[in-house]
Parts: C-alpha cells; structure tokens; sequence
C-alpha cells in the first residue's frame, strides 16, 4: 500500500483510538471489584466534599491509597474500596499524610479547624490556609473526611502486612510432670522452652535500648528521638503474635528499631518474641529453681585478689547495670523493680550466710551474673561482659552487699581521681528543689530523711552510710564543693557509696550537693506559715479519701502506721510534735508540730508535694497514691484524733 498522506493520517487515528480503547474504555467497562466495607455511597453533603477536597488541589500533597510498600500506613488498597468513586482520587504526592484511613480518627471540628488554620493543630505544617471557604464549604470537606477508610476511632496499631497476618508463634510449650524426686527444674524447663535463646538475643541485640526490665529505659534509650517500646503497657500487653514478629522482622519506621529479620534466623525471632511475652509483656510468677551450678560453673573460686581498685571496677558496673533493679544498697529497691516478675533479691536478708559461714560459694554469684537466672528478667551478662569483669562484680557484690567476703584493708590509694574534679565548682543555676527530689528519690533511703545516716536501706551496709548532721557548723568552702563532687562521681572507697558519675548527669550532682549542703551544712528554718489557716492548693482542694475508695480503689489501714514510722516519725516524730531523731544535731529546724484541725486534703497535699524550699519531701516521687492515702488516714484518723 503506498504511504500517503491519507494512509498516514488514518492509520495514527486507528492507532490512538485503539490504544484509547485499551487504555481507558476497556478497563472501564470490565473493572468490577467486589466492593468492601471501606467503600461507600456517599451522602450529598460528602459528595459536595469530595468535589471540593478535589478542585482546591488537597489530592497533590494527600494520597489515598496504601501500597504493598508502604509500612505503618494501613491495610493496602483494594480496588474494591473505590467503586463508588468516579474518578478515583488516588493523589500524586506525600508532601502530607496519606488519608486512607483517616476517617473518624479526628472529629469533623477538629478537621475544620486544621482547614481554617493548620498551624493551630500542627505547627510544623506547611498546609496553606483554607479560611476563604464558607462554613458549609468546611463542613462538607470535614464530613467527606470524616468518613474516608474504616472508620474505626480507636485503632491501637496498624495492622501487619499480609506476609504477618495471622502468624502465630510455631513453639508450644512441653506438658512435663513435677519431679517426684524433688530435683530442680527450672533450667530444663526454661532451656526446653527456648527461653534462655531468647533472653540472650535479647541482651545481645535490645537490652541497650529497652533496658533489662523492658520499659525501654535501656542505658542507650535516653539518646534517642523516640523513646523505646516499654513492653510493660498497653498495646504490648495484649498485642497478637503476628503485631510481634512484624515489628521485629520489619522495624519501626521513624525510630531506630532496626530490621531484625537480615540479621536473626525466624526462630531467632520467634525466641526473642517469646522472651518478651513471658519476661515482660506477660509475665507469670516462677520460682527459678535453678539448682545448684554446674559444667564450666561448677567448683570455680575467684581468681581476681580483692583490693580497692577491683571493687571500685566492680562498683562501676553495678551503678552502670544493676542499680536500676537490685537497688544501690543491695536490697532490690531499684526504681524498676516493681515491674518486672519476680522481684530482685534482697541481699540483706540474711539468707546469703555470713563471712565465716557463706551459703552461696564464688561458684553461685559468677553463673547467676553470667547466664542469668531462669524464668526471670535477670540478664544474661556474659553478652557484654568479659570474665574479668563479672568476677569483679562477684567481689563487689559479696563484699559490700552479702557481706560474705572481708573487705580488702585500704591502701593510702592517693589522689587518682583527676584533679579537673576537685576544680570544680557550684554552678549558679544548681537547684535546691531539684536535689531535695534526687535526694529522696535516690540517697534518703540510706543517709536517712533527716541526712543522719539512718536510712531503711542502708543500716545494715558496712561501711555505714555517711551522717550529714556531722557537718554541722561546716563552713561551705570552694575546695569543698570539688570534694564533694568528686566524691559523688567516683563514690567512697571500700563502700557501698555508689559511684554516680556512672547514672546522674553533672547537672543532678550539683542539684544534689547543692540540697545537702544546704539543708544539713547551713541549716533551712522552718518556713513560716506553711499552715495558712488550712489553704489548700486548687489541685487538691477537692481531694477525698471517699471519692478515691468509691473508685474502687483500696486504702489498707493498717499499712498507715509502719508507713508513718518510716517516712515520717524521722522529723515528726511519733506523736506529731516536731520532735522526731533526725532532729537531733540537724542544721535545719524541725518541723512544728502539727495544727490538730488539719484536713485530709491538707495533709494529702502537703504529703504528696511537699513543702517547697523546706525538709519537707515531696513523696509523689517515692510513695504511690495509695500509701499517701494510707498515712494520711492513719493521721485523720488516730494521730490528730487522739487514738493512739
């Protein structure tokens, strides 16, 4: 055929309408998805959103479909979710959020509101304004929002992608038989169960972001952006297997979390999840019972000389790992000990022997600190810590705590603390308020309330712990401030004095010497008219011991009484007169005795925040509202009612 113009110009028509046909037409006439509960009609007053969600140009930064790609967005798409849309408003660009499934996740006032002004709601947006609408404009747009996606308000967590939906963990739990012969059970059992694997891959690869008790308040946690999963709460508690093995495989996206699945196997994961789930999420109480040490633990003696140095090393590590659940004192006090199933040990409680009769050999404390105990949280610290070091932190341990090795006599150690620390000085900005709350919070259980040494924690420690009222009549010098301060950093030899350098920021050792140096060097006076003829601040006014019980909570009176001996008779003594022994030699004044019209709310108050630049503690950082309650009804009701 020759190529005229007329050939030409009908075979490009033919050409374009067929592919016009195939591209456009066809798919149009055979598309017909089964629809799914996303789609639906929508109301004249959501179609009139539609149009104009569509004619301001919202879909060039909004998109509203979800890809296979696309992680923590929602399910993805299906064509089903848009047969009631013509055309389909898919987007072209992520410059905002994508809204799939942003229906019902925000109020339709809210939506108006970030039309009108977005920076009231979101003040990094970059969407312009929308305020040149008219009200019945907004609400329409608000309205076609309100019902995009599920439409489900309460979502927790987005779901897994395909690939994890529905997974459930592939190891059961063995059914075994009670040992008859009464042998220990507690490793076979949790070795059987994988768990031990897990607890390794968990020290190994997450204890330094989410911590050896799992609230993600590992030592490397508190540098990043995005506060590690604390697995102790909601939604991890009750979050699904499949929730589990996705967030590990995958990551998290815009945090850290990294994804697991290119560097540990499937079981690898799968043992970690269990660990998480039985150590932390979920956690039932067990009793280890692991026995006595065995194979390579079996019979081994320490071969590190106890000396000064070794226990300062020691020392170290505990501050740095241990403190957080064992306690600085050595009787599971630790600030997260209430969390995690079961508690520490109390290695004051006697149970450990004496220097001359030890129950637990070198043996007992190098395995426990090596592979962990089982069916606990204790970490397994061979992971990341030589043998060196964990003999160390057996003579520490031993030395300071059980008290079941003889302390090394003290060399004249010099001054091997660098001299830049006894340079220092107070900064201006230390905060006495903010020391009275670290004071409390971290020393008062040993030095005592009072700062005379008398502590619950700290009279059975060896050294005893420092009496500060022996500073009495003290002047504060400079050299004394970068004494003090290296003394904080570095700790006191041959004691059990924590070497705080490893936990607090300078800034909290400053606060804190600037809190003791004050209250027991130079003395705080009684604040005058604290009482204020019984004013109450607003937050508490309304404050009853009524309302909290018909809550269903629970006030135990008899706890009131041991609670007051313990947090209160210091100062105020049994009766409530002011006279309490840590009176006694103490540069600050103590406390007037209490006015007898005092009200409940008053003294929840006063109890709960303290009294500002005074001795007078806040105990909301170191009692639960239950225990507040429980002094302040023993104090209602028998010390200021003359029932004692």
């Amino acid at each position: 055929m020759k190529m005229t113009f007329k050939t030409i110009l009908i075979g490009g028509l033919a050409v374009f309408f067929a592919v016009v046909a195939t591209a456009v037409f066809a798919p149009t006439l055979t598309w017909n998805p089964e629809q799914t509960t996303i789609a639906h009609e929508y109301t004249a007053d959501q179609m009139a959103g539609r149009e104009l969600f569509y004619s301001n140009g919202c879909n060039y930064c909004h998109t509203q479909y979800v890809r296979e790609e696309d992680t923590a967005m929602g399910a993805v798409s299906n064509g089903g979710n848009y047969v009631f849309d013509s055309p389909m408003i898919l987007g072209s660009e992520r410059t905002g959020p994508d809204l799939s499934y942003v229906g019902r996740k925000r109020s339709e006032e809210w939506e108006i509101q970030h039309l009108k002004s977005p920076r009231d709601v979101s003040p990094l947006s970059i969407m312009p304004n929308f305020n040149f609408l008219s009200d019945d404009q907004l609400k329409s747009i608000a309205s076609y929002l309100f019902a995009l996606g599920d439409r489900v308000a309460q979502e927790r967590m987005i779901r897994p992608p395909d690939v994890y939906e529905g997974v459930l963990n592939p190891q059961d739990y063995p059914i075994v038989q009670p040992s008859s012969s009464g042998d220990p059970q507690g490793w076979s059992m949790w070795e059987a169960d994988n768990l031990q694997n897990g607890k390794e891959t968990y020290v190994k690869y997450c204890l330094t972001c989410h911590g050896c008790s799992g609230n993600g308040l590992g030592s490397y946690g508190g540098t990043l952006i995005v506060t590690p999963a604390n697995f102790k709460q909601e939604p991890f508690k009750s979050m699904p297997d499949e929730e589990w093995m996705w967030h590990v495989s995958e990551g998290i996206p815009g945090t850290v979390m990294p994804t697991w699945k290119l560097s540990l196997s499937e079981e690898e994961r799968w043992n970690v999840v269990r660990y998480i789930q039985r150590i932390y999420a979920q956690p039932v109480m067990h009793d280890p019972d692991e026995g006595d040490p065995s194979g390579a633990y079996a019979n081994l003696t320490n071969p590190l000389p106890a000396s000064t140095e070794i226990l300062d090393e020691g020392k170290q590590i505990f501050t740095r790992e241990c403190l957080v659940c064992h306690g600085d004192a050595g009787t599971g006090h630790g600030p997260y000990r209430d969390i995690i199933q079961p508690g520490p040990p109390d290695f004051s409680d006697g149970s450990y022997g004496t220097l001359d009769n030890p129950v637990y050999t070198d043996s007992d404390y190098f395995w426990r600190i090596s592979e962990g105990v089982p069916w606990t949280a204790m970490p397994a610290w061979k992971i990341h810590y030589d043998e060196e070091a964990r003999w160390k932190l057996v003579h520490y341990v031993r030395g300071l705590f059980t008290q079941t090795e003889k302390i090394p006599e003290m060399a004249d150690p010099g001054n091997e603390v660098a001299q830049i620390y006894y340079d220092q000085r107070m900064p201006e900005t230390a905060s006495y308020d903010r020391g009275q709350t670290i004071f409390v919070e971290q020393c008062a259980h040993c030095h005592g309330l009072a700062g005379d040494g008398q502590g619950w924690d700290g009279l059975y420690l060896n050294p005893v712990p420092a009496n500060f009222h022996d500073m009495l009549g003290s002047s504060l010098t400079p050299a004394d401030e970068g004494t003090y301060f290296a003394k904080l950093t570095f700790g006191i030899h041959n004691s059990a004095m924590p070497s705080w350098g490893e936990w607090l920021p300078e800034r909290d050792r400053w606060d804190t010497i600037k809190y003791v140096t004050d209250s027991f060097m130079m003395g705080k006076p009684v604040t005058e008219s604290v009482y204020n003829n019984g004013a109450i601040s607003s937050e508490f006014l309304l404050a009853s011991s009524d309302v909290y019980l018909s809550e269903g909570h629970t006030i135990i009176a008899e706890n009131g009484p041991p609670l007051y001996a313990q947090y209160c008779a210091t100062c105020h003594g049994d009766t409530g007169a002011g006279d309490g022994p840590g009176n006694q030699d103490n540069a600050s004044e103590g406390p007037a005795p209490f006015p007898q019209d005092m009200s409940e709310a008053y003294i929840y108050w006063r109890t709960w925040d303290g009294v500002p630049d005074s001795l007078m503690y806040p105990f909301k950082w170191l009692l639960n509202d239950q225990q507040v309650w429980e002094i302040t009804t023993y104090m209602t009701q028998t010390l200021l009612a003359g029932g004692q």
